[in-house]
């Protein structure tokens, strides 16, 4: 991980006793800072739980989706407790893009083990931002604007070279090939760049403004959230 962060493990821990001790953990944190849960059965009742507790407060990404283990990076934000789409969205971008330098920096320094083991998380966050996109915020994207051969038909086949990509830095993991992971990396991050400009610049505010009232952008969101 780029920084310091602490797993909190729950595993062993009864039922009753993992949600008390998830919160105390969240409840100790300052703005801007997270932990890892750990725990070996899908989370999102707990989610569930954030989102009524602590609208707005929290950001909740999965590293990790079992089916034996998942992994789940918490954090602390400050902000309004309806959430827009391009804050939401945006955050998402933000976070993955720091994580495919870290995967090229393992890779140069030989370590191709950790950098296959960061990499599923970045693919992990991904694939579930693009279903994230397809599944829920297209269709509202087309639904409220009518538009279902715009900025939606454009984003769904740049989704599919970005898959492509990322299935072939995966292979190139595996095969240990530290010239095609560097390339692969390389066209990645490129394709992605322009891909999430168009996005923040045009589809996740005209999606904001389509909608009638912060409480339906924040239903949007959670919706996302919980996929």
């Amino acid at each position: 991980m780029p920084e310091s962060i602490r797993e909190l493990d729950v595993r062993g821990l009864t039922p009753s006793g993992r949600h008390s001790e998830i919160f105390g953990a969240f409840d100790a944190l300052k703005a801007g800072e997270g932990f890892v849960l750990v725990d070996d059965h899908d989370p999102k009742p707990l989610l569930y739980q954030f989102q009524t507790e602590h609208p707005g407060r929290f950001e909740w990404s999965v590293l990790e989706a079992g089916p034996e283990r998942f992994r789940i990076e918490i954090r602390r934000r400050t902000g309004e407790p309806f959430r827009t789409i391009s804050d939401f969205l945006g955050y998402d971008h933000l976070r993955l893009g720091e994580i495919l330098p870290d995967v090229e920096r393992m890779t140069e320094g030989g370590a191709l083990a950790n950098a296959g083991e960061r990499f599923a998380e970045f693919a992990c966050g991904l694939n579930r931002h693009i279903d994230a996109e397809e599944q829920i915020l297209f269709p509202a994207f087309e639904q409220l604007t009518g538009m279902t051969m715009g900025p939606t038909t454009v984003m769904r086949a740049e989704h599919v070279e970005i898959r492509r990509w990322m299935t072939i830095v995966a292979a190139s993991l595996d095969a240990q090939d530290v010239a095609g992971v560097k390339h692969a990396i390389g066209q990645l991050a490129e394709t992605l760049e322009a891909h999430n400009v168009k996005e923040e610049q045009i589809l996740y505010p005209m999606t904001d403004r389509a909608t009638t009232s912060p409480r339906e952008r924040d239903d949007l969101v959670r919706r996302m959230q919980a996929l």
